[in-house]
């Protein structure tokens, strides 16, 4: 949530973001997070700019970073389709018969894989220290200033915005009650040096102890029915616990970056992490009225990445695999079909199936050395009656 003063009016307002942009590491129940806002206009004189951290402020730690994670790669489902696909034609072409099928109908292989990028930008300014508010830290660095506070009552919090600039009445920002009191410390940042601040982007970086992966949207809401779109990466495949009024708004989606390169402030946020790094990247962009809580996320990974990122990593072995099980079906189905005999036994089907992967001559050994046709004992006694009996005859 940003806060302005407005200069026609001697009041203050929300100042209009256009965007937010968060990035996570969360490891052995310790979160890395850097989030960024956009605002719209160029203003940024007296713009403030808070939010709330689940976490007792004497272990909450904050930086300042020029630079914002650079994430890119590919979409882990998309590139595991493309992998699946080729080897479908791959295989449709190693057949005579579908040859004319793939050359009509196959279309041609998949485009380019779905990649992505990143980038955002942060601007904010003000300062005070207040009754019943106490600051643990202050920083200023890049031209920005922050600070960890925490508010016993909503008057103090609100004094402390007075502080700042802000024409702001008590009771004014009602999202705030539902933190006041409570186990959280806020995180206050405003532009204190404009001139540190001409194109290069800004990040607030938060290190603080949680049992589950946070990020603030609740604050958000105060724009009404404005979209401010929210893009959230975290490093890993998580599992955002998304909660009913924004689903149909939320997309999640599951990257993996071959190589990220990163500045030296940035060193300690991917913990030594440069090659094949995975991440989930959340998206949610919807009315900021319906974000009636912060999102949770659990550090768990969701069953779709694991076969996902084995087709997209390893193309070659399922290509093997999808080869040896499409054989075993494909001569199981034909088996019960052509072979009366052994409809009974679905094993010898499937070796029909597993020779034909070796070719024709594959399948042919197979053939020989498995015998197709219908043994019945029971007749032998009958056809020695016969030929004693002189009904029996040969053909010339």
């Amino acid at each position: 949530m940003v806060i302005r003063p407005d200069p026609y009016s001697d009041r203050w307002d929300y100042s209009d973001e256009s965007n937010q942009q968060a990035f996570i590491n969360y490891d052995n129940g310790l979160q890395k997070m850097i989030i960024s806002v956009g605002l719209e206009g160029e203003n940024s004189d007296g713009v403030v700019w808070l939010f709330p951290i689940p976490s007792d402020p004497n272990k909450v730690a904050i930086d300042v970073v020029k630079n914002l994670p650079q994430l890119s790669g590919e979409e882990i489902s998309k590139k595991a389709k493309s992998n699946l696909d080729d080897t479908t034609k791959f295989l449709q072409m190693t057949q005579i018969y579908t040859i004319p099928f793939v050359v009509l109908f196959g279309g041609g292989y998949v485009g380019a894989p779905h990649m992505e990028g990143v980038g955002a930008p942060l601007e904010m300014k003000g300062r005070g220290i207040e009754q019943d508010v106490i600051i643990y830290e202050h920083l200023e660095k890049e031209g920005i200033t922050s600070e960890i506070i925490t508010a016993k009552t909503a008057t103090g919090l609100y004094d402390y915005l007075r502080n700042k600039g802000l024409k702001i009445e008590s009771g004014s920002i009602p999202v705030l009650d539902n933190y006041i009191g409570k186990e959280y410390s806020f995180v206050v940042s405003w532009i204190s040096s404009s001139e540190n601040i001409v194109s290069a982007q800004r990040g607030v970086f938060v290190t603080f102890p949680t049992k589950d992966i946070y990020f603030p949207m609740l604050p958000t809401s105060v724009y009404g029915s404005k979209i401010v779109p929210a893009t959230i990466r975290v490093l890993g495949y998580v599992s955002p616990k998304v909660f009913q009024s924004i689903k149909s708004y939320t997309k999640t989606e599951y990257y993996i970056d071959s190589y990220a390169s990163f500045a030296d402030d940035l060193k300690n946020f991917y913990s030594g992490q440069s090659r094949n790094i995975k991440y989930t990247k959340i998206e949610v962009n919807m009315p900021s009225k319906f974000l009636t809580e912060d999102l949770w996320i659990s550090n768990f990974s969701p069953l779709k990445t694991y076969y996902s990122t084995f087709v997209a990593n390893r193309p070659v072995i399922s290509a093997i695999l999808l080869l040896i099980i499409s054989s075993l079906i494909a001569g199981i189905l034909a088996g019960l079909v052509v072979f009366r005999a052994l409809r009974k036994n679905i094993f010898k089907l499937g070796l029909f199936g597993l020779s034909n992967c070796l070719a024709i001559f594959g399948l042919l050994i197979t053939t020989a050395l498995i015998s197709t046709k219908e043994k019945n004992e029971s007749i032998k006694p009958l056809l020695t009656e016969i030929k004693q009996k002189g009904y029996s005859w040969k053909r010339r």
